[in-house]
């Protein structure tokens, strides 16, 4: 991970753990699309980025893998990155708003389609039990609503540049080290990104933006893509744009769901 040089957080990035930990899920993600609107950034939350830190053993898995990007060599808060491809009104359903997403573990019980390079279809309320997702978070870049729009187009376009973003493949590299319980050289040291936030390097490309600005080489990772958003504020206001959000962090330490949970 490289350094950002910059010795101040992103003060648009908002800790909510005390203000919102006890609630569910789907009610922090609703004060927070409300709250982004209020700041005129986010797009009514069309391609805002939510983050989820799972408890499970996938997310336990990637969270732990994750430990070597970052400077304290503890688990990142996540394991998964989504975008949210439909602006959010008073009629929304939060349980039923659509993003997309490459998992390394469908929520909604699909395999993950070749065809679609691995990108899967989902809905926010697949990730609405905090006990199971105790880590989550909301961000968004600041862009024109044309260029939302361009951004959930680009998004669907699984195989738009599938020679560097192969998706697929990587769902497999990282299937075959979860499946060998970490026996398997962890994939990040080998240059293989986690797919759900290479998928979001992908998209953001539409907008020529680097969103993982402290990766030293091609592997992208949630924790990259965090630290983008918290330390690599000033490289992106010279490219004109604001990153803002806020977070809940009810598992920082990475403390794996018990099986009778």
């Amino acid at each position: 991970m490289r350094h950002s040089h910059s010795t101040k957080r992103n003060p648009a990035i908002s800790d909510w753990t005390v203000k919102c930990g006890k609630r569910t899920n789907l009610q922090f993600f609703s004060e927070a699309f409300m709250r982004l609107d209020k700041q005129s950034i986010g797009n009514r939350g069309l391609m805002t980025v939510g983050f989820i830190g799972s408890r499970d053993l996938p997310g336990h898995t990637l969270r732990t893998a994750q430990a070597m990007l970052r400077w304290d060599l503890r688990p990142s808060y996540w394991s998964h990155v989504f975008v949210v491809t439909e602006p959010v009104t008073s009629r929304t359903s939060l349980s039923s708003l659509p993003i997309l997403e490459v998992p390394l573990h469908p929520r909604n019980g699909l395999f993950p389609k070749p065809e679609c390079n691995g990108i899967n279809q989902g809905t926010l309320g697949l990730y609405e039990n905090r006990d199971i997702d105790a880590n989550v978070g909301l961000v968004a870049v600041s862009m024109s609503d044309e260029e939302a729009q361009a951004l959930k187009r680009r998004a669907r376009n699984w195989n738009q540049d599938r020679v560097r973003y192969n998706f697929w493949d990587m769902l497999g590299a990282w299937q075959s080290f979860l499946w060998s319980q970490g026996a398997k050289r962890n994939p990040l040291r080998e240059g293989m990104p986690i797919p759900a936030s290479s998928y979001l390097e992908f998209i953001f490309e539409g907008l020529g933006l680097g969103v993982t600005p402290g990766a030293s080489e091609r592997n992208s990772a949630p924790e990259h893509l965090w630290n983008a958003a918290c330390w690599w504020h000033k490289a992106f206001k010279e490219q004109e744009r604001k990153v803002a959000g806020m977070f809940v962090a009810r598992d920082p330490g990475c403390a794996m769901l018990r099986c009778d949970e």
